[in-house]
């Protein structure tokens, strides 16, 4: 218990680099070893550094969220399209308790400027969004193009809903040293995901950025999801 509490950011990294060096030599066994544990040790690092008698629905939202990226984590290892699918809407679940999450810690509208940092928000993941259908509309098989374009708006709400707690003073050292940096390398290993997936399947390096992008993602975001619930 002690050391996931002190040093449960140092062993999900040495993890992480671990499991980017297995896919690196392409060895999927043990990649798929080391992968499933990457979550478990952030859940257990949040776990025990948070209040046990406080935030008590933002620990419940919290949890939920690391739990559907665990079974996401596990449906994605499987290749096949329907495990996928499967993985991409266990991931939608968490944006959306992630969302639902940061809506609480901060709503739109709830201080002087959030209205125009959610603005400015919004502007920059609608041009993303964009951006991001234009590039894989040829290559989207027709099957994946509905949860696709859910799965953008989900992830596009979460970043904003991130990039708003910016606009409360107190809580503003969070959201440029953790919720803002998560929710952007989310986007950025998810696209990256998509594009090894469906545009250059062959390109194994592609494989390690999003692995190596949605560690930083999750590490950043459970950093900062510990420091709250310290209080």
């Amino acid at each position: 218990m002690r050391l996931l509490k002190k040093n449960g950011v140092m062993l999900f990294w040495a993890l992480l680099f671990l499991d980017c060096y297995f896919i690196f030599i392409q060895q999927e066994q043990y990649h798929a070893y080391i992968k499933i544990l990457l979550i478990p040790v952030l859940f257990l690092f949040i776990f025990f550094n948070a209040r046990k008698k406080n935030f008590t629905r933002s620990k419940t939202l919290i949890y939920l969220g690391l739990i559907f990226s665990w079974v996401g984590d596990i449906l994605l290892l499987q290749n096949d399209e329907s495990f996928f699918v499967a993985g991409t809407i266990a991931f939608l679940a968490t944006h959306i308790f992630y969302s639902i999450f940061f809506y609480r810690v901060h709503s739109i509208g709830g201080s002087t400027n959030s209205y125009e940092v959610t603005i400015i928000a919004t502007i920059i993941i609608a041009a993303f969004a964009i951006f991001a259908i234009n590039f894989f509309n040829e290559d989207l098989p027709s099957y994946f193009k509905l949860p696709f374009y859910i799965y953008l708006a989900a992830i596009g709400i979460m970043a904003i809903l991130a990039t708003n707690i910016y606009s409360n003073r107190g809580k503003q050292r969070l959201a440029v040293q953790y919720f803002i940096p998560g929710a952007a390398l989310f986007i950025i290993s998810d696209f990256v995901l998509a594009t090894h997936k469906f545009v250059y399947l062959d390109e194994n390096f592609l494989a390690v950025i999003v692995m190596l992008t949605y560690g930083y993602a999750q590490c950043f975001l459970a950093q900062g999801f510990a420091k709250y619930l310290k209080g």
